[in-house]
């Protein structure tokens, strides 16, 4: 066995081999069992993991791993209607704030419950603020729910938690650190809060530009000579980039090269969403949301190249690569049971108030500042309860780099995303008979079913 797993980890075409074979298995067990592969597929990640079959972490597989959940973002954008996406947008911004405060205020009163220090409790707090968006998007289009009315809520209130998460740790992050030293002054750097807010603001707007002018190939027709600012702006910026239309790139060879032309656009949106601080699978969404069935039609079978092109990226995404990322993020759950059994009451508590906070603070946020109907907000809430790689990422900082956390701490966040993160899918397929008013749901006197 000793051997077994030296060459493991010296040896890339068996650590890939080793995946791809947890990948065959979830997908064959959810197939069977008729549930939801990401279950699967984080459970025997952690079970591999810690029989120290697939290592915990391999920086080749890791990125393999980064390329599945920009080509699984890329693919949601792509399916998604963009006047969808822009009327959920208007209605998220309550639910990403009131969604963001209240996990965060779970975070942080478990934290004090248990007698940990202010700098200790920002920091739970801040693992506990933003929405695993890519997690719950997967599970949704397992249960064929995520072109729902509350999957674009979700995506849309996922993206303002992004930015809010961006904000957070600009500000959160140095305060916990400087709190930690003794006689340590709280101060905010607000020179790094100021870039951290222009860069979101200039990457969005280069994402619109990109977006609304580079890709079309139409020029608006009949600019009136009282147009306004805002349609001379579309008539003159469309006109510039005529010559370099998204068409133009799709159509090249009639449409032979279309899929590799997608990810190409995909990947650079990824990498200038990376550039501006977001995770590259925003930039990827954003590609693929600004993508038009109408750019595909340019034969004689108008939808060949699209229901081709379609196809080899669903298969990329939830086939082969997507996949990869969710058994690599089980794969970080190492059991320490000694320390398990010390921690289980902690580990429970946050699950617990996270889980409560986050369903009810979006659900409520959904139903009374973005109007949606109940049985879509308590949707919304269930969808925003995965925790996001942020997490991993503020927990990395906190443990290994600056030692903030002790091992008990340490495994607490660590055991509580897992619990997070797996009750997604469940919770999803759980409520999709009372989403889809097959079955009738009542809560304190109010129908949260169909």
């Amino acid at each position: 066995m000793e051997i077994f797993q030296e060459l493991l980890h010296q040896n890339v075409w068996l650590i890939s081999a080793m995946i791809l074979f947890v990948v065959v298995l979830s997908k064959y067990l959810a197939a069977k069992t008729s549930t939801v592969d990401v279950l699967w597929l984080i459970i025997f990640g952690s079970l591999f993991a810690n029989l120290h079959l697939i290592p915990e972490h391999h920086e080749v597989l890791e990125y393999i791993g980064e390329w599945g959940i920009v080509f699984v973002m890329f693919a949601l954008g792509f399916e998604e209607d963009l006047d969808h996406f822009k009327q959920g947008l208007k209605r998220s911004i309550g639910i990403a704030i009131i969604g963001a405060i209240f996990p965060f205020m779970a975070g942080y009163i478990s934290a004090k419950l248990f007698g940990y220090s202010d700098s200790v409790a920002l920091l739970w707090g801040l693992t506990m603020t933003a929405t695993a968006v890519s997690l719950t998007m997967v599970s949704l289009k397992n249960e064929n729910l995520h072109k729902s009315t509350a999957a674009t809520g979700i995506m849309t209130a996922a993206v303002v938690d992004d930015v809010l998460s961006l904000i957070g740790v600009a500000i959160i992050l140095p305060l916990a650190l400087t709190a930690t030293t003794s006689g340590g002054e709280l101060e905010i750097d607000l020179a790094n809060l100021t870039w951290i807010l222009f860069k979101v603001t200039l990457f969005f707007l280069i994402v619109l530009v990109v977006g609304l002018f580079a890709f079309p190939e139409k020029v608006p027709s009949n600019l009136p000579p009282d147009a306004s600012l805002l349609q001379r702006i579309d008539y003159y910026l469309t006109k510039l980039f005529v010559p370099v239309s998204v068409r133009r790139f799709l159509s090249v060879h009639s449409g032979q090269f279309t899929p590799l032309i997608m990810i190409f656009i995909a990947m650079s949106m990824g990498a200038l969403a990376d550039l501006f601080g977001f995770h590259p699978a925003i930039g990827a969404y954003l590609a693929g949301l600004f993508l038009k069935k109408d750019y595909f039609l340019f034969e004689e079978r108008e939808d060949r190249v699209y229901r081709e092109s379609k196809l080899v990226i669903d298969h990329l995404a939830f086939t082969i690569f997507g996949p990869i990322f969710f058994v690599n993020l089980g794969a970080k759950i190492i059991f320490d049971f000694e320390i398990l059994g010390q921690i289980l009451h902690q580990v429970l508590i946050l699950y617990l108030l996270v889980l409560i906070f986050q369903i009810l603070s979006a659900a409520l946020a959904a139903r009374f500042t973005g109007g949606y109907a109940w049985h879509e907000a308590f949707m919304i809430g269930i969808g925003m309860l995965g925790r996001a790689e942020l997490a991993f990422i503020v927990i990395n900082i906190a443990y290994t780099e600056n030692h903030i956390f002790d091992e008990a701490q340490f495994q607490t966040l660590i055991f509580a995303t897992f619990l997070l993160n797996i009750s997604v899918p469940l919770l999803i397929k759980w409520y999709k008979p009372y989403y889809e008013g097959h079955k009738e749901l009542r809560l304190f006197g109010v129908e949260l079913s169909r």
